[in-house]
């Protein structure tokens, strides 16, 4: 829990009075242990408003000071630079349903609403702010029936300084209020009036303070992209079924069906050693089929 409560790894370490490699440890397998339940168990959802939205976070460094390769034949280095956070959330239950760590581009784009689309069924609306591949990548997954999509743009204004007058041009400084929300139909007739993305900002929100990695200006940010999906993953599986939300009173799982009661420290452990004994004995089972095909 002190991983997701916005502690970097070292004051983990220190406050366990154990190893920082044993906290990765426990990084790598809860998070893929958690990355695996919510794929298999997140599937045909009656979910009424879903949410889409991407968050910006770094690997390494900032994609303007990863290394440029001064010959043609070296490689670019993809493994360092700007990721983004997709997410998907259903307004109701607070959910988030599919995740994917990857580049602001076509491809991650594609197959994290493929992926969303293997999870939800029945009627849903779709709301997603005024990113233009959306509205693509939608029509191909979803089709042309059975669901609504609108987009939903804030417009603010220039940033403020607490006394209400305009900050000074060139500083890093003041705040941008939103001024209104433009709010469109795209797909069908969706329900403007219930149209919105600030759910799913707002659990971004909460990755912001209690992710130590997607903390702005400071030291605990991810340098392997591997070990930042499986933070995500654990940090999503904490959220969707451990820590009660406050305004449902429940975990998202609970409040979705998904699972009957909040899940305690004890059995996400359980939950931990069951994912990694099946699959220590599908490795071995393939290795016993290895050598019975030689």
């Amino acid at each position: 829990m002190a991983l997701c409560e916005g502690l970097p790894m070292r004051a983990v370490a220190r406050m366990y009075r154990t190893e920082k490699k044993i906290i990765g440890r426990v990084i790598r397998e809860t998070g893929a242990a958690f990355a695996d339940y919510m794929d298999e168990e997140f599937r045909d959802l009656p979910c009424a408003r879903i949410e889409m939205d991407e968050q910006w976070q770094y690997v390494g460094c900032h994609a303007g000071r990863v290394p440029k390769p001064k010959n043609l034949w070296e490689k670019r280095d993809t493994d360092r630079g700007d990721y983004w956070l997709w997410a998907c959330i259903d307004a109701d239950t607070k959910l988030v349903l599919s995740h994917r760590v990857g580049k602001r581009d076509y491809s991650t784009g594609n197959q994290f609403v493929a992926d969303v689309r293997k999870r939800v069924k029945g009627n849903v609306q779709i709301a997603t702010d005024n990113h233009r591949p959306y509205a693509f990548h939608i029509r191909q997954h979803f089709g042309y029936e059975g669901f609504t999509y609108g987009q939903e743009t804030k417009v603010f204004g220039e940033p403020q300084l607490l006394d209400g007058t305009l900050a000074r041009i060139g500083r890093n400084e003041g705040v941008r209020r939103m001024v209104t929300a433009e709010r469109k139909a795209v797909i069908g007739s969706p329900d403007l009036d219930r149209l919105t993305t600030s759910h799913i900002e707002r659990a971004f929100l909460s990755v912001r303070q209690e992710l130590k990695r997607f903390q702005r200006r400071g030291l605990g940010y991810s340098k392997d992209v591997e070990m930042h999906k499986l933070a995500v993953a654990l940090h999503f599986g904490v959220y969707n079924f451990v820590r009660k939300h406050k305004t449902l009173g429940t975990t998202p799982a609970v409040a979705a069906g998904v699972e009957l009661e909040p899940w305690s420290l004890e059995r996400v452990v359980e939950m931990t050693e069951n994912y990694l004994r099946s699959k220590e004995d599908a490795e071995f089972e393939q290795a016993f089929a290895n050598v019975g095909i030689g």
